[in-house]
């Protein structure tokens, strides 16, 4: 029967290979990004209504972080896009809609960190977060149509009303 286990001293020729590794090699250092709300419904805008929601961005991490924003999927302003984050600051970003077709549309904003500095001596890793956005860009005619037939029915309401007062006096 084989042993699958040994109890002997291990080998010191490929423990120093890695302890050299680990330390020649910068460490990373542990960088987070959080986002308050998680997820952006713009709902039924006009293509010329400036909506605006606001996208607070929370730096997790214990160190200064450098902040970028990216709309993937969809046209959106974002103010401001890039931006330093001190350790355990939040700040607010203005996010708007900058779409000019009609129609339905679906799509992310993707917050990324990483350590600020050039000299950050890591591996210049970072971290991210993504944010769902959705909003639906209605068509003016289809709303100019809509608020002209609105009209039309309560302006035929207030005559037939004035008609049947008429017709009992």
């Amino acid at each position: 029967m084989e042993r699958f286990f040994s109890f002997q001293r291990p080998s010191s020729r490929g423990l120093i290979p890695l302890l050299l590794f680990f330390l020649l090699i910068p460490q990373a250092s542990g960088i987070g990004v959080g986002a308050s709300p998680d997820r952006i419904d713009f709902g039924a805008v006009s293509l010329k209504e400036g909506v605006v929601r606001e996208l607070y961005v929370i730096n997790t991490d214990d160190e200064i972080g450098q902040i970028l924003l990216t709309a993937e999927g969809v046209d959106l302003i974002m103010d401001p896009q890039e931006f330093g984050l001190g350790a355990r600051e939040s700040r607010v970003v203005n996010v708007s809609i900058d779409q000019k077709e009609p129609g339905e549309y679906k799509g992310s904003i993707l917050i990324t960190t990483r350590p600020s500095g050039d000299d950050s001596g890591g591996l210049g890793l970072g971290a991210g977060v993504r944010v769902p956005v959705s909003f639906v860009v209605e068509d003016e005619i289809y709303i100019k149509t809509l608020l002209g037939a609105g009209g039309a029915l309560i302006t035929i309401a207030v005559v037939v009303l004035l008609w049947m007062r008429r017709s009992k006096v």
